[in-house]
């Protein structure tokens, strides 16, 4: 089985084994600060393949993590990870909630590393305090009146 580690599982204790193909992008390894466990995952390199997904399917990611909401909730190394996943037809590994709401949208299996999946699939929008008007992106203050925009779901559907 294919399966694409973001940074969240290393952090949370995952090690690469002989038991799937592993995969990852740089900007993973790079996110990864303390010596012991950059140590332990290069140890285990063998067991993991450093790829970095084509410009086409990192903009696809993007387009649709801001049809869903979650464009501001993911880096850079976020959406890297999915487009990596989406390419090779793999799954994820995650704890990431962002991530895996957008898995869902594009159909890329997913699966936590020792903590909690999503219950919901949902659309994020933004709607201003002062005035009401809503927005598919979150910018610093409303465009219209220069109020705070609070985050809302659109449309929430139970996935278990």
């Amino acid at each position: 089985m294919k399966i694409v580690v973001d940074s969240s599982s290393f952090f949370s204790g995952f090690l690469p084994d002989a038991n799937n193909e592993y995969f990852t992008t740089e900007s993973v390894i790079e996110e990864i600060r303390g010596k012991r466990m950059k140590s332990e995952i290069e140890m285990r390199s063998t067991f993991l393949k450093i790829i970095a997904p084509n410009s086409d399917n990192i903009l696809l990611v993007k387009n649709i993590a801001k049809m869903t909401g979650d464009i501001e909730q993911l880096s850079d190394t976020d959406v890297e990870v999915l487009a990596l996943a989406f390419q090779i037809s793999g799954s994820i590994l995650t704890n990431d909630l962002a991530i895996q709401n957008v898995c869902r949208v594009m159909k890329i299996k997913y699966e936590s590393y020792k903590s909690k999946e999503i219950k919901n699939e949902i659309i994020w929008k933004y709607k201003c305090e002062g005035c009401g008007n809503i927005y598919d992106k979150n910018y610093k203050e409303c465009p219209h009146c220069g109020n705070n925009l609070k985050k809302f779901p659109v449309r929430i559907k139970v996935i278990r």
